[in-house]
């Protein structure tokens, strides 16, 4: 089959001269490449340029607006039992998130609500968040589990998420996050629990081939960078690669996890060791920021994005979608966040959301970016400029959504 996308205003395409290695620091390059035009022809681009007149079996009139790479989400835990609304209006009242958790909230809650949900339950709920958010832009995304804590409901989750990878016409990529918190159950016996999941659920998740990816919640009052250290390389043993919920809270050494380990990504990271920052961007690590969870938290720490630039770290921005802390569909209302609170530009921010977390998520030549010889894999926004994107506060521009040669109408 093939397509042409024709009239279009704007393309930002994140292209780079190193194909598809992403952009660190101060490299600021325009994301803007030449053209009007897009054809594709067996799912993948074959051309860009000015009034292409190839016939086409399907012609998109862009009618002047703007075409990015297809969004890439690349934290997120959309697979879970129930919600947390109670929790959502006690923070209104002035409760935090430590206060909430100690009276049996926050993820422990989620556990509960998690364990009771059946299988198909479970997978119907994901598969609406999914379609949203597809509808909302997101082509590219990775879904955590961490709300078992029991090896039958970790199983359950990414087996959910597996059965998602065979419907969605994106990427999907799977994480497993076992160690997001200590069981009630395990409560008095913490060092148990570290055992169980090393001896048997890490090898019990890893044989069964489910997860592409290992994750920790290395924190004050969670896990040790100790604790996470030998997780994560248990995990490695079985072929899950390593990322890393580091230093979100408190300065807890999970910079430094994430820089002894090699992460493909170190998420949150308000309050890391500034120290690792050169050795985080000489690993390539990715740094994922997460604007809406500390918007919503009322996290007064910010990420110090001005060392991470001058040490050229590369960054990415993500919606952090859960039940608790960050109840939220929209990786541009995440994304404007970031640019308000964390003076993020909107060149930085566009390769944040599309070509950086590709990378973190080794998408290769399937995501990330608009560039002759990739796979289709892009968005036609009711918009006219890049910028507009994070100019627009919350709404959703994407009028029409390319995977391959499936064409999703959005609006």
């Amino acid at each position: 089959m093939r397509i042409k996308i024709k009239n279009i205003s704007q393309i930002a395409g994140c292209a780079t001269r190193e194909n598809y290695m992403p952009l660190s620091g101060t490299d600021t390059r325009d994301p803007v490449i030449p053209g009007n035009s897009i054809l594709i022809e067996d799912s993948t681009v074959i051309k860009i340029g000015m009034d292409l007149e190839e016939p086409a079996d399907r012609v998109i009139d862009a009618e002047n607006c703007l075409v990015t790479p297809g969004f890439t989400d690349n934290h997120t835990h959309l697979v879970f039992g129930g919600s947390r609304e109670d929790e959502f209006e006690q923070r209104a009242m002035g409760a935090g998130y430590k206060e909430i958790a100690r009276k049996g909230g926050g993820i422990k809650s989620s556990v509960q609500m998690t364990r009771e949900t059946s299988f198909d339950d479970m997978y119907q709920s994901s598969l609406k968040w999914l379609n949203r958010m597809l509808k909302l832009g997101v082509t590219s995304i990775e879904i955590k589990s961490g709300y078992g804590l029991d090896l039958d409901t970790e199983m359950k989750q990414l087996r959910v998420i597996e059965k998602l990878k065979s419907v969605y016409p994106g990427n999907i990529k799977s994480t497993f996050l076992g160690a997001h918190e200590i069981p009630v159950e395990y409560k008095e016996r913490r060092d148990d629990y570290i055992e169980k999941l090393i001896n048997d659920i890490i090898p019990h998740v890893g044989e069964s081939g489910l997860a592409d990816y290992i994750d920790v919640f290395c924190e004050k009052g969670v896990y040790s960078a100790d604790e996470s250290i030998k997780i994560l390389r248990r995990g490695m043993e079985y072929g899950m690669k390593p990322r890393l919920h580091a230093d979100e809270i408190d300065t807890s050494g999970g910079s430094s996890v994430a820089a002894a380990i090699g992460a493909l990504s170190a998420d949150h990271m308000n309050v890391p060791d500034r120290k690792d920052l050169g050795k985080l961007a000489d690993n390539a690590t990715v740094i994922t920021l997460l604007p809406a969870t500390n918007f919503l938290l009322k996290v007064k720490n910010k990420p110090p994005v001005e060392d991470m630039r001058r040490h050229g770290n590369i960054i990415a921005v993500s919606t952090d979608f859960n039940p608790g802390s960050s109840p939220v569909i929209s990786l541009m209302l995440a994304a404007t966040i970031g640019m308000i609170n964390y003076s993020l530009l909107p060149v930085e921010l566009i390769y944040a959301v599309t070509l950086n977390p590709s990378y973190s998520l080794e998408l290769g030549e399937t995501a990330g970016s608009v560039q002759e010889g990739r796979r289709a894999n892009l968005l036609v926004h009711d918009i006219r400029n890049y910028k507009q994107l994070f100019y627009f506060f919350g709404m959703n521009t994407v009028k029409t959504v390319i995977i391959g040669d499936e064409i999703i109408e959005s609006c």
